[in-house]
């Protein structure tokens, strides 16, 4: 929401059309109003904040000394300002980390306004470029690293946030090995039945790239269903919304799917090329057969 201070006190609004004010205070608010021109008074109503930090991904207590990025999300619509100003990592000490957050200027928000996520300067997490020569890497394996979020982010109502939020994660060794689709472990189900498909990985992946890189197809076209996410982002279930035929299906993994530290199918971020950037604007698919009798 946008905000109008008017030192001489007074607010203007254009005839015929419907404003909302909203009105800080330093204090709690009891039984005010605002005085209009012709003398009529409108009460102000007390709001309290309501809007809170929800999750935060990766979602178990270990993150990767080279993680890329984590996802902060809130309970309501939050407002467009920047939010990396808001947010704050402390070391064992409780010391702030310096630089470990990419200050970008384009604020990657979801659609709804709900999630927010924090990069980490790919530099400083890519071995032998210069930012990771000069400063090193952010975060060192063993040490706990705690992420804070301040209260006064502010949603889309102007309302700061009903309590700020703090979680810690110890720091594991970094993971430079790149997804392999035939480590993954399939749960197959029964013929004539809904149960899930499973699939558990060895190591945990992007939450936000799990809900749109995975599928199940049967003679190359997709089963509809719904999906699950399981802990700390290490499993993903699917339920059809019709019981399985038997027969043979395939389980398909986008190539845009990764891990915490940026691992794709196939490709370990260590190993990419900054300068290389795929033309193809289509993810392409890695599929692995299973059956379902």
């Amino acid at each position: 929401a946008d905000f109008v201070e008017d030192p001489g006190g007074d607010l203007r609004a254009v005839v015929g059309t419907v404003a909302e004010l909203t009105v800080e205070t330093d204090k709690p608010l009891s039984d005010g109003v605002i005085v209009m021109q012709d003398g009529s008074q409108i009460e102000l109503k007390a709001t309290q904040p309501t809007t809170v930090v929800t999750q935060v991904y990766p979602s178990g207590d270990t993150i990767p000394a080279n993680i890329l990025r984590m996802y902060v999300e809130f309970s309501a619509e939050m407002s467009r300002k920047s939010g990396v100003s808001y947010l704050t990592l402390l070391d064992e000490k409780g010391e702030e980390i310096p630089g470990a957050v990419l200050p970008l200027d384009y604020e990657f928000w979801s659609p709804d306004h709900r999630r927010f996520t924090v990069f980490f300067d790919p530099g400083r997490v890519k071995q032998g470029v210069l930012p990771n020569r000069e400063m090193g890497r952010a975060f060192t394996p063993g040490q706990t690293v705690t992420l804070v979020v301040k209260a006064d982010w502010r949603d889309a109502q102007g309302q700061p946030l009903a309590s700020g939020y703090r979680r810690t994660f110890t720091v594991t060794p970094a993971n430079t090995r790149p997804l392999d689709p035939n480590a993954w472990r399939v749960q197959t189900p029964r013929a004539g039945t809904r149960e899930a498909i499973v699939v558990t990985f060895p190591t945990p992946l992007d939450h936000s790239l799990l809900q749109r890189a995975l599928g199940i197809r049967r003679r190359g076209t997709a089963i509809a269903g719904t999906i699950e996410i399981g802990p700390e982002e290490r499993s993903w279930s699917f339920v059809p919304t019709d019981p399985w035929p038997s027969g043979a299906y395939e389980f398909v993994a986008l190539d845009i799917l990764e891990d915490v530290a940026g691992n794709q199918v196939g490709r370990a971020f260590e190993v990419d090329n900054f300068d290389t950037v795929d033309k193809d604007p289509d993810p392409k698919a890695v599929t692995r057969p299973f059956e379902i009798q």
